[in-house]
């Protein structure tokens, strides 16, 4: 009997989002683009190299779960980090084409810019990648040509942080209440962790100078190594995390062997997680749809957040070879109602010295519906 209640259960939940969401829900047709965000917005992948001041131009392109684009959209800008960080810059809207651009310029210093791109459906607020504009205040400087190399391990970071700048949250209503001082901001701790410089064909028997973050606008930490009789050395170098962005990390001997490595990133990954659909009631089955995540990888944790009600899932699930996964998730019948979130957790595949693993959240509204017969609990 118990069986039949949940069955029936279950079906009325199914029949109520599939009347409130068109029937999509019952089988999730997910058309994204597998290294589209699963948040649906998305703003140029590719970090952009601009000489002051500008102007650049960023565009971000908002699609919906089927892939198509979606028009008249309003769209958020903010600068998360870098020399116009907290600049206001406008709003826009998308296109016919589902795109909206940001244009402006930076009467500042060099650095790198971290812009991000949001738009709100009313329940939630859904969060882009993030865009890198490295300005440049003149030439870039390089190293001298020579046969010297350097290589960085790891040549990434993955800051705790990053997981709420990658997360959509639920739409903040502001309470009309009367107005406070602002509050004076507080600055994140930064983060610090030890990196492996190595390098070859220096000269042998000689001292050298390695710098990390020495690219424009960055803050440039300085060590000495030595190197061998073959002209290598191997040094363990303790470093301040600097801001999302590529950065630059340089080896000099001052004997015309110099070596860069424009390849250390902050962060690793950027994740997405989202909910298809991202609303229902207890014992109703929605898709998790993640991207961005390392390839092939297995998912440490997908399951809803405090309080740690668990869905039953599978031993092993994991990413495909572009860092993609889509995987239903039971609401519980004994969960809640109200705001939920998801989390979905890949391991570090950089190890524990480049930072934090790489994680997700998405939001989930539990809310009353036909999920079980009327007096059900009471008969239990």
């Amino acid at each position: 009997m118990r069986r039949v209640q949940l069955a029936a259960g279950a079906i009325g939940a199914g029949l109520l989002i599939a009347a409130l969401f068109g029937g999509r829900a019952l089988a999730a047709q997910i058309g994204l683009g597998a290294t589209f965000p699963a948040t649906r917005i998305q703003v140029d992948p590719a970090p952009s190299t601009v000489n002051l001041p500008g102007p650049t131009t960023i565009t971000a392109l908002v699609e919906d779960w089927h892939g198509a684009t979606v028009p008249k959209v309003s769209v958020a800008f903010a600068i998360l980090s870098g020399p116009n960080k907290g600049k206001s810059v406008p709003a826009a809207t998308t296109n016919s084409d589902g795109r909206a651009t940001l244009t402006y310029s930076n009467t500042g210093e060099p650095g790198i810019d971290v812009i991000q791109a949001s738009f709100t459906d009313g329940l939630e607020l859904h969060k882009s990648n993030r865009h890198f504009v490295l300005w440049l205040s003149g030439p870039v400087a390089t190293a001298i040509r020579s046969p010297a190399t350097i290589s960085v391990i790891p040549n990434c970071f993955q800051p705790a942080t990053a997981v709420t700048t990658t997360s959509d949250t639920f739409r903040v209503v502001a309470p009309r209440t009367t107005p406070k001082p602002n509050a004076i901001p507080t600055r994140p701790t930064a983060e610090t962790t030890t990196i492996t410089v190595s390098g070859d064909n220096f000269n042998p028997f000689g001292p050298v100078l390695i710098t990390f973050d020495a690219g424009p606008g960055g803050r440039p930490q300085s060590f000495e190594a030595q190197t061998d009789p073959f002209g290598h050395f191997s040094r363990d170098v303790q470093v301040t995390e600097p801001a999302e962005g590529l950065h630059l990390i340089r080896a000099d001997d001052f004997r015309q062997r110099e070596a860069d490595d424009t390849n250390y990133q902050v962060p690793c990954y950027q994740p997405s997680v989202a909910l298809d659909p991202p609303i229902g009631p207890p014992g109703f089955v929605t898709t998790a749809v993640g991207s961005g995540f390392p390839a092939n990888s297995t998912i440490v944790v997908l399951n809803w957040q405090t309080p740690a009600l668990r869905s039953p899932l599978p031993r092993t699930i994991k990413t495909d070879g572009s860092g993609a996964f889509q995987f239903p998730i039971l609401v519980l019948y004994h969960d809640l109602l109200g705001p939920r979130m998801l989390q979905a957790i890949v391991a570090n595949p950089f190890g524990e010295r480049a930072g934090a693993a790489i994680e997700a959240d998405a939001p989930f509204l539990v809310t009353p519906g036909r999920s079980q017969p009327t007096g059900f609990a009471l008969r239990r």
